[in-house]
């Protein structure tokens, strides 16, 4: 078995690589659930990881798009609560092999960020991107993303 995360990074740390990461995931009861009930619980992981990314955003010393990372994490990868109904995972590595898809910000949104956070500061960006839905991508674009963010 494995545990649904998210990983929330940046383009640029993702094109550096995932080394020793968080990430956000339904805590144990909300993994039991299915159907529906985990779709919806792992929805809103993904939501949490997301308003992580944007934070991390705009806190590098390179501005860059974010990112959340959908993974299948070991079952026995170390977690804590981080919200009521979740948990941040520590893993101290990423296998890419494990990588379900990759979510990130549509280029006009994130340059609309980005203007913002020049304008009006970070906050103000991040609650643009709060507002904005990410794409989804197979793991098997990630080449051709990376590539297209030069």
């Amino acid at each position: 078995m494995s545990i649904r995360c998210y990983i929330p990074t940046t383009l640029t740390a993702l094109r550096a690589g995932l080394e020793s990461v968080h990430a956000v995931a339904p805590d144990a009861q909300g993994r039991e659930l299915g159907g529906e009930e985990l779709e919806a619980r792992e929805f809103d992981a993904l939501c949490i990881a997301a308003a992580l990314a944007a934070t991390q955003a705009f806190e590098a010393s390179a501005v860059s798009p974010r990112a959340v990372v959908a993974y299948d994490a070991p079952d026995s990868s170390a977690g804590e609560g981080l919200a009521e109904g979740f948990d941040v995972l520590t893993l101290d590595g990423v296998e890419m092999t494990s990588i379900a898809s990759i979510h990130l910000d549509e280029a006009e949104v994130w340059e609309e960020a980005a203007d913002i956070a020049a304008q009006r500061g970070t906050e103000a960006a991040e609650d643009h991107l709060g507002e904005a839905d990410l794409l989804w991508y197979d793991v098997s674009e990630l080449p051709e993303l990376l590539r297209d963010q030069d």
